[in-house]
């Protein structure tokens, strides 16, 4: 019987001690003997590896080759149903803190290494959601919709329902991943607090205005001081009249008296 040899199967991986070690060894499943060239490889990160996989004797035609990862006791598909898988890792999850009542609100889910594309699901104090909020009555009382391809979940106006504890859900045939809950607020807008502040801040910008006016009405913010040509001549003393005749060329006084 002729050998057959499957292609290589060609990874690029990423871990946090920056190194991808991968341990397979030869076995007989179905009848089907395997062997590899390399049974302990090494690659850094973001390098390629080559990992082979041939088949030295069958009783089956078209043997099926699945490839696994084992990492601590964990084990994740890598090659499945002749597509390449990869798990994915843990979603970027955006919630807002806080958002008042009958406001927009956008949740957002994103990873970025799992293969195939992940789909996405969101999930409130562990409660699954829908990806339409009208289609289960459990959640008449909002108004969501949930795109599980771009990982958006959307209020069109939020509730004091909607208030909670919210994390995603990445998954492909690979296997899952979930970020960490994140609380949302909704809370009631005071509107009549906040008219009640603004009548507050005009009631204050009047009474300044008032003082400016009257401040300006008495004086205090014309200037006093006087120059050379306001300067007047100070007024004669009691009972002294200075009175001057050619004859002397000076001034004299007299007494005058009043009776």
């Amino acid at each position: 019987m002729a050998l057959r040899r499957r292609p290589p199967l060609r990874l690029c991986a990423r871990l946090p001690d920056f190194f991808l070690l991968l341990l397979f060894r030869g076995c007989l499943i179905g009848a089907v003997n395997l062997k590899s060239s390399n049974r302990n490889p090494v690659v850094q990160e973001f390098e390629s590896v080559e990992l082979s996989c041939i088949i030295t004797d069958s009783q089956t035609n078209d043997p099926r080759i699945e490839w696994k990862k084992i990492q601590g006791d964990q084990t994740a598909y890598v090659f499945f149903d002749n597509k390449i898988q990869v798990k994915p890792v843990t979603p970027v999850c955006r919630v807002p803190k806080a958002v008042p009542v009958g406001k927009t609100a956008t949740l957002h889910c994103q990873e970025s290494e799992g293969f195939p594309r992940p789909y996405y699901s969101w999930y409130r104090n562990d409660m699954p959601l829908p990806t339409d909020s009208r289609v289960n009555p459990r959640f008449r009382n909002s108004s969501f919709l949930l795109n599980s391809e771009t990982g958006t979940l959307v209020f069109s106006a939020v509730h004091k329902e909607d208030s909670g504890q919210y994390f995603c859900i990445a998954s492909n045939d690979a296997g899952s991943a979930r970020c960490e809950e994140q609380e949302m607020e909704v809370y009631d807008l005071n509107i009549a607090g906040i008219i009640g502040g603004v009548l507050v801040v005009l009631a204050v910008l009047a009474l300044i205005t008032l003082g400016i006016c009257c401040a300006y009405r008495r004086g205090y913010f014309i200037n006093n001081r006087q120059d050379g040509e306001s300067y007047k001549t100070p007024g004669k003393s009691d009972g002294v009249n200075y009175i001057r005749t050619d004859e002397e060329g000076d001034f004299r006084h007299k007494s005058s008296f009043v009776i």
